[in-house]
């Protein structure tokens, strides 16, 4: 059951970064837009998982301190993500941005939570590395400004899975359930979002969008990535991390392609597929 729900989550993230690269389209690449896309989505986050709670989340400040810097480091790699997508496509971005999601809570559950270090391990995370690399060969140009912001994304979001996977495991803390915890990151992005907005945009309507359909985009999205970060928390309770964050790169990486290409008709380069290959492959010798 835990590896269906992991499958679950790997095709939901990939509807929702299709749903971020349309809205990108829609309202620009801006600071200012992903802050606006951080504040609302947090916001619809924070509603739906208070009622999934069933209106009684519970409290912890643990769970709250660790929710406001997992959403810290979320809100930021989103923000940098909107320019990642203006001039790279779908592919490249969650190549980086899942890679690190895996790599680094894989050193981390080595290091400190005892799990175990292998052979076809340390190929898988070779291969992975590899494919990092060779995704800045493919036929158009990355520059070095972009490929710094994907190193960046690649480092927030493996501090996101790292803190995540700290707040399932630490039950000596008291931490509060897997809904709640949803409902006190979309909180935080709130917070986080909106404030620095407000010193961006003092003055005038501060969550003006371009179309219509732009709420309803940023309502999706927040729907579909609290579900699938539900079942990743889910998952992270009963799977080592050397496994879980495995499945979600390889899978992320591939449908995440298919999605670019299928919804957007972005052009994926041979050299890219390569890389998109031997990340999956890499994938496979974690399981």
């Amino acid at each position: 059951m835990n590896y269906l729900l992991v499958i679950a989550a790997t095709v939901l993230l990939a509807f929702e970064f299709a749903l971020s690269k349309r809205y990108q389209m829609n309202e620009g690449t801006a600071v200012e837009a992903g802050l606006k896309f951080n504040a609302l989505s947090g916001l619809f986050s924070a509603v739906i998982f208070f009622a999934i709670s069933g209106f009684h989340p519970g409290f912890s400040i643990f769970s709250l301190l660790m929710a406001f810097a997992m959403s810290l480091c979320a809100a930021l790699y989103s923000i940098i993500g909107f320019r990642i997508l203006k001039e790279g496509n779908m592919a490249l971005y969650s190549l980086f941005l899942m890679s690190g999601g895996m790599l680094l809570p894989y050193v981390y559950g080595v290091v400190f939570l005892d799990e175990p270090l292998t052979i076809l391990r340390i190929c898988g995370v070779l291969a992975i590395l590899a494919a990092v690399i060779l995704s800045n060969k493919a036929r158009y140009r990355v520059s070095k400004k972009i490929l710094l912001l994907c190193v960046s994304i690649f480092c927030l979001n493996g501090l996101v899975s790292i803190i995540s996977k700290c707040h399932q495991v630490s039950t000596a803390l008291n931490p509060v359930s897997s809904e709640a915890f949803v409902m006190y990151s979309g909180i935080a992005k709130f917070l986080f979002s909106s404030v620095t907005l407000l010193f961006i945009h003092p003055s005038g309507s501060r969550l003006q969008f371009t179309s219509r359909n732009t709420p309803l985009i940023v309502a999706a999205a927040a729907a579909i990535s609290g579900v699938s970060y539900l079942f990743q928390l889910i998952g992270a309770i009963n799977l080592p991390a050397t496994v879980l964050y495995p499945m979600v790169t390889g899978g992320c990486i591939l449908f995440s392609a298919f999605a670019g290409k299928i919804f957007f008709r972005e052009k994926i380069a041979r050299t890219q597929w390569i890389s998109i290959a031997l990340c999956f492959v890499g994938t496979l010798l974690f399981l």
